[in-house]
């Protein structure tokens, strides 16, 4: 029989394999993981401390850029041009040159994760719309 450890080392490895866990998550879940084992092991006070730490800092690690309307606006595009790797100089066809690289290898049927594909096509479609307006950056 596995230990709970293992277990625990066994989902975290496979969070990180299928991207559901990014290497800035990784040593606040690390963190956690650990706080809630020395909790377990007899020093409670030292262990949730170790805890909540871990989860302030994967807080940290998650939350979104804020902005307002217009400010908002002109971050997604910038957000946008950098997940495709593209500048505000290149026109549609690169950016759906550079879409099409990036979703191969990020496609679920090809091992990658949908929360991936869906940024990704997001992206170019905010940056195509963007090039139809003009004054639009």
């Amino acid at each position: 029989m596995q230990s709970a450890g293992s277990w625990i080392a066994a989902a975290i490895a496979w969070g990180v394999w299928t991207k559901k866990i990014t290497a800035k998550q990784l040593l606040p879940i690390i963190l956690m993981v650990s706080g809630a084992a020395i909790a377990l092991k007899g020093q409670p006070l030292g262990g949730i401390g170790i805890l909540v730490i871990g989860a302030a800092w994967f807080a940290g690690v998650r939350r979104p850029a804020s902005g307002g309307s217009s400010a908002g606006h002109h971050n997604a595009i910038g957000d946008a041009r950098r997940l495709l790797g593209v500048s505000a100089a290149d026109d549609a066809a690169t950016i759906r040159a550079r879409h099409r690289a990036l979703i191969l290898e990020n496609h679920p049927d090809t091992g990658g994760n949908e929360q991936r594909a869906a940024a990704l096509n997001e992206a170019r479609d905010l940056l195509l719309t963007a090039l139809e307006k003009p004054n639009n950056q």
